[in-house]
């Protein structure tokens, strides 16, 4: 064959070659590589759409749920066949996203299950698995919850770009967590107290339908959407709050005094008196102003006065403070604010230890 043929000819071989090498390399580069979590979190983003597109499918009442199944959600076509995703014909997966009316915000839930390789995990399972114990440092079972008691370093959890502390799991699996560190400072409360003649303050938390001070600084830390905006909203739970006066001879540690007296569905609160107490490993932690208290407790480890929720019932102007141990401070006496909260049962389980530098977190 003529040379020049012959270039010309292997040229046009080596350029088919390259145009098929390129063909392969577009095919791979556009192909989503998938992972379990990958396809939980397109599940996410699939069912949010959906129902920005048909909001009047959205579940109407409080704690109303909808749910968006993997199976719908492939023969609406808005996500292939999961052997397809995966390359696998073997691999088979069952999932849904369910969708909660939570105090008028929508919380999407994802759960995907596939076999023996992966299955969604509730952050409360996670927290479970991890921390329970019997003795020593960690979660205790106590009645239908979970405590965290003793020295607990692998606590945290990561929730709206803020760090908290797990302070127990409630009977419901909904989680009560604690800022990690203060959020502002504030009185109690700084009124005229008639029974003092004095502006020492009123050691009540509500009276009459009127806030103290420091339910008032709460409730404005709650409303203020440029920290609380309605996503991180979806996920908390209103709970009772234990509004009960203690004296400082009292020695329950259960919250029988406390919960005496309830404020319905609060988003937030403060730290109670007895959730101080109990988190102490110390036999002899028995009274509300035991300085041996401070033993073996992380609440011990925030290191400054912190307003709890609880107040005296010997003084009306007198209210529990928290530096390392319980103290007795005027209702008038400034203090640093760490608001308590309740995350949803359905807080999805993404990643980390608990620990300061790998906090939980959740989808």
């Amino acid at each position: 064959m003529d040379p020049k043929l012959m270039k010309i000819f292997g040229g046009v071989i080596a350029g088919f070659f390259v145009f098929i090498i390129v063909l392969f390399m577009i095919a791979s580069c556009s192909k989503t590589t998938y992972t379990y979590e990958k396809l939980q979190e397109k599940m996410l983003e699939i069912a949010k759409d959906y129902y920005e597109e048909n909001e009047k499918e959205l579940p109407a009442n409080d704690q109303d749920t909808k749910v968006y199944t993997l199976k719908k959600m492939i023969s609406d076509g808005k996500i292939d066949e999961v052997s397809e995703l995966f390359d696998d014909e073997n691999v088979k997966c069952d999932g849904n996203v369910t969708v909660t009316n939570n105090n008028g915000y929508y919380l999407y839930s994802p759960y995907l299950s596939c076999g023996k390789d992966y299955e969604s995990k509730f952050l409360s399972e996670v927290i479970v698995e991890n921390s329970l114990v019997e003795s020593g440092i960690g979660l205790y079972e106590v009645g239908d919850e979970y405590i965290m008691r003793g020295e607990v370093k692998d606590n945290y959890v990561m929730f709206n770009n803020l760090l908290f502390r797990i302070i127990k799991i409630n009977d419901d699996n909904s989680i009560k967590l604690i800022e990690a560190v203060k959020s502002g400072r504030s009185t109690w409360d700084n009124r005229y107290n008639q029974d003092f003649r004095n502006s020492n303050g009123i050691n009540e938390y509500v009276i009459n339908d009127i806030n103290s001070r420091i339910k008032e600084y709460v409730d404005e830390y709650y409303a203020d959407e440029t920290i609380w905006p309605s996503e991180a909203k979806a996920y908390i739970v209103n709970k009772d709050l234990c509004i009960g006066k203690r004296s400082k001879d009292d020695t329950s540690k259960d919250g029988s005094t406390e919960c005496s007296k309830k404020l319905e569905a609060q988003p937030f609160g403060l730290l109670a008196a007895y959730e101080f107490l109990e988190a102490s490993l110390d036999t002899d932690c028995k009274a509300t102003l035991d300085r041996t208290c401070r033993n073996y407790n992380w609440f011990s480890t925030f290191e400054t006065d912190i307003h709890t929720l609880t107040a005296s019932s010997e003084d009306s102007r007198t209210i529990y403070n928290m530096y390392h141990g319980l103290e007795e401070r005027f209702a008038s006496t400034s203090g640093y604010i760490q608001v308590t909260l309740n995350i949803t049962d359905k807080a999805v389980y993404v990643s980390g230890t608990g620990t300061e530098e790998d906090p939980y977190i959740f989808s």
